[in-house]
């Protein structure tokens, strides 16, 4: 993962209880994973569209199903690219209309 990532990239993953808002480069990548381990928790993420919306944002959607839990619960993605490397991700657990309705979809 850290291969697509670059050195001070800003993750802001799902927000899950015991994890942070946002890690931040290579570093804290790693917190991640770690707290992610601690907390037990283990999660797939299964994506059914990706699209590019221009000055270097990607948008993705799908779903995000715990091991813990069987529900699967909407899942959307902004990161922005540059250089072929992620310089910042934002996850959401919620769908596209929502992502719209907030307007971070927006130029």
């Amino acid at each position: 993962m850290l291969a697509c990532l670059a050195r001070d990239v800003a993750l802001h993953p799902v927000k899950l209880s015991g994890l942070e808002a946002c890690y931040r480069g290579y570093d804290g990548v790693r917190c991640w994973f770690a707290q992610l381990r601690r907390n037990r928790y283990t999660y797939t993420i299964s994506l059914s569209d990706v699209q590019g919306l221009g000055d270097g944002r990607v948008f993705a959607t799908g779903s995000l199903s715990l091991a813990e839990d069987p529900d699967i619960v909407p899942f959307c993605a902004i990161h922005r690219v540059v250089d072929g490397v992620t310089i910042s991700a934002h996850h959401y657990l919620t769908d596209r209309d929502m992502i719209e309705q907030l307007g971070l979809l927006k130029s």
